[in-house]
């Protein structure tokens, strides 16, 4: 079994003998875990008992490495929903992605290129996740994510302007 495996699995079970919690992943661009595929073998590499994922819709459609017309966060939370107790919120420009793609950029370039731009902006299907956490029951958190670098605008106003977003889709 990989190193990455056996101590992400190591870390966990201490957290769980020390707190009783479980300990969840966040997969994530430029890490050890970005893409579906990744995120799979992680999964399937680990104890469920000690492991869940934190599933991120914009890091989720920009691991995936190919254009996207958002969909695919959708299918990437049902894929791994049995492992999948939070969920981060945050959308993923296809511009930027397709450009970064293309061009070779690294992760922290994409970033200042606003790649992870404001909820509604973006390609991911924010009603269709929506409306599948509904329908599964899930009345836990959600965290909304923005990056928002110094020169790439107001945190405050970008804040207002997810909170529209999130209003408009009934939260």
């Amino acid at each position: 079994r990989p190193t990455f495996l056996r101590h992400a699995e190591e870390v966990a079970r201490l957290v769980k003998g020390e707190t009783g919690l479980r300990t969840l992943y966040h997969h994530h661009c430029a890490a050890w875990v970005e893409t579906p595929d990744e995120i799979e073998r992680f999964l399937d590499g680990t104890n469920a008992e000690l492991i869940g994922l934190v599933f991120d819709t914009g890091h989720y459609v920009y691991g995936i490495g190919a254009a996207d017309d958002g969909g695919g966060a959708l299918a990437g939370l049902k894929r791994f929903w049995g492992r999948t107790p939070y969920v981060h919120l945050k959308d993923c420009d296809p511009v930027v992605a397709g450009r970064a793609r293309v061009e070779g950029w690294d992760y922290g370039r994409a970033i200042g290129e606003g790649v992870f731009c404001e909820l509604g902006r973006g390609s991911v299907d924010l009603a269709g996740v929506l409306g599948f956490l509904r329908s599964e029951g899930y009345d836990d958190w959600l965290t909304v994510e923005q990056d928002v670098l110094p020169g790439m605008g107001t945190p405050k106003e970008s804040a207002a302007r997810n909170r529209a977003t999130l209003r408009a889709l009934g939260l």
